[in-house]
């Protein structure tokens, strides 16, 4: 799965057609929102602009697309997934979790619109996943086609409310699996909803979830897990980290987004970089964030970068298949040694990474109620680096054929974040920051230099990059 961001998507135009749910009777709900969710929420409301966080799961298929078929499809999409039958009532004042009734809900296409060239089409989606996958809406996602002479686009919208990039994977999979069981009885319809999920498992519950999550009793500061969080955010100046480079920005002020998405390492140079890493001690993950590390030193001197990570939380069996924003964080620190040496330094990296993954079982909501005024939120944002090996999930051997791809907004920022994804082409990474003067700039030259060093230790090894890397902070102009 290709991972980008919408003003990088570039696909061929065609007759755009959107498939919207008409959720019929709509009930109040008792289940609280997890807190993520609550998260999110509060910054939508905090910040009107841009608030539609959005996600998109996007696919190719031949032929001509079979209207009756996928609105077939996307009703039963819709009743095997809780997180899809629900949404929010939000006010100024108060939040308050609304439900659809999955027997009464209804998908209804809109008439088509033809579009003549990428740049309308991409305009197009993203004026629409904009206005509909907004997280004070309900319902809060919103599918579309694009049908040309030969092949057809499925893209599939939601709000992050709704969604994690796990559940992008489970649901472009999962969508085009009952769409094409549902073509291959497209005289009689006459297959049950039992035969169209066959092989799917069971699909979980996110409501569950949310419920259990506010269940989870409160948390004591003297809990080790709870005290190494306090650790973390102390030496954080008592909030969350934040990008050590200068983006041009003031804190809690977001400025327009900019985007960038390239790639990192092809297959064989990616698969060097791992052997290299595993070697060392490390991972490609922990690897790559080392590597972060040292392009920071090398522009200004930095050594220590501390971060939070995504951590999915689909162990438990009954999550392995669910839609929904299943993830917690965890806190990270890459200290590079004062040589600049990438060995020791990621000898270092893995350890705090190791650290971060005994954190397990607390959840966010625990450490922030256990933390009080220890911790303030000062930043819309969190520097965050997150990775995914596509390779390791089900149903993505064939991505590359579909031109399978995730899509996320453009909206704002007032930090830096970074997206890492591993797939058969090799390593990509789709970055998130201000658009400012100063942020591309420093966002640009950080990059550069990462790549640069990535491939200087596939070619040399290990042993050159204290050499490298001061070589660059020598050559180099700090960006500030």
């Amino acid at each position: 799965m290709h991972v980008t961001s919408i003003d990088k998507y570039m696909l061929e135009p065609g007759i755009v057609t959107e498939w919207s749910v008409d959720p019929g009777v709509v009930s109040q709900s008792a289940v609280p929102p997890s807190y993520n969710q609550l998260f999110h929420l509060d910054t939508a409301r905090t910040h009107g602009i841009g608030r539609s966080v959005w996600m998109a799961a996007a696919f190719d298929l031949p032929g001509r697309l079979d209207k009756e078929a996928l609105e077939l499809a996307l009703v039963h999409f819709i009743r095997r997934h809780d997180t899809l039958q629900t949404g929010f009532d939000v006010t100024s004042d108060a939040l308050m979790r609304v439900d659809l009734d999955p027997a009464l809900a209804s998908v209804v296409a809109s008439d088509p619109v033809l579009t003549s060239s990428p740049d309308e089409l991409r305009d197009h989606l993203r004026r629409r996943f904009t206005e509909a996958c907004d997280p004070l809406t309900f319902p809060a996602y919103l599918f579309a086609t694009i049908e040309r002479d030969d092949h057809y686009t499925v893209v599939s919208a939601f709000d992050h409310t709704l969604v994690d990039g796990y559940s992008l994977v489970i649901a472009l999979g999962e969508l085009r699996q009952i769409y094409q069981k549902l073509l291959s009885h497209s005289v009689s319809r006459g297959i049950t909803a039992a035969e169209l999920t066959e092989g799917l498992g069971a699909p979980g519950s996110f409501l569950r979830y949310c419920e259990l999550e506010a269940e989870t009793p409160a948390t004591e500061l003297g809990d080790p897990r709870v005290r190494e969080w306090a650790r973390f955010y102390e030496r954080c100046g008592g909030t969350a980290p934040s990008f050590p480079l200068d983006l041009g920005v003031e804190a809690g002020k977001p400025a327009p987004q900019g985007a960038d998405v390239r790639p990192l390492l092809g297959t064989a140079d990616a698969e060097r970089f791992e052997e290299i890493c595993f070697d060392s001690g490390g991972s490609l993950f922990t690897g790559t964030l080392t590597a972060m590390g040292l392009a920071v030193q090398s522009i200004n001197g930095t050594s220590r970068m501390p971060l939070q990570f995504p951590l999915h939380i689909r162990q438990d069996p009954q999550w392995a298949n669910a839609l929904g924003w299943l993830t917690t964080s965890a806190p990270l620190t890459v200290e590079v040694t004062p040589d600049g040496d990438f060995q020791s330094s990621l000898a270092h990296t893995h350890a705090s990474f190791r650290t971060a993954l005994t954190l397990k079982g607390v959840t966010m909501a625990q450490v922030r109620e256990s933390l009080g005024d220890a911790y303030r939120r000062t930043r819309t944002d969190v520097f965050m680096v997150s990775y995914i090996d596509y390779r390791r999930l089900p149903g993505t051997d064939d991505h590359d054929e579909l031109n399978a791809h995730h899509i996320s907004n453009v909206t704002v920022a007032d930090d830096a974040q970074f997206w890492i994804s591993r797939t058969g082409r090799g390593l990509a990474l789709r970055s998130r920051f201000p658009e400012t003067p100063t942020a591309r700039r420093a966002v640009t030259d950080f990059l550069e230099r990462l790549r640069e060093i990535m491939l200087n230790i596939c070619e040399n090894g290990v042993a050159p990059i204290a050499e490298l890397t001061t070589q660059l902070h020598l050559e180099g102009t700090p960006v500030i």
